[in-house]
């Protein structure tokens, strides 16, 4: 783990409160109306969405993931650290405290 994702682990992502979203074919498309922005998320991206609650730490999405995935664990985990990073760097998701 990098130093970014050691001091990610812990945090809480938590949705912007008005992201709309739309599921289209089992994916989902995500709309910031005051960023004028729509963001595509395949199907892994959107479970990982779907699990940012403003509950769970990245460290517990992690683990859902990972019970549901046991043989790619190690590649699920740097995927959810990226998916993470991107919303959070598209203006659709917040990260506070665990």
């Amino acid at each position: 783990m990098t130093a970014a994702q050691n001091d990610m682990i812990d945090l809480v992502p938590v949705p912007v409160a008005d992201v709309k979203v739309e599921a289209i074919e089992g994916e989902l498309l995500l709309y910031h109306p005051r960023l004028t922005k729509a963001i595509y998320l395949n199907p892994t991206a959107a479970v990982i969405w779907s699990l940012c609650d403003g509950q769970r730490r990245v460290s517990d999405i992690i683990q859902l993931i990972g019970e549901s995935y046991p043989d790619a664990r190690d590649q699920l985990t740097q995927e959810v650290f990226a998916t993470l990073a991107q919303l959070r760097d598209s203006g659709v998701l917040l990260s506070k405290r665990g």
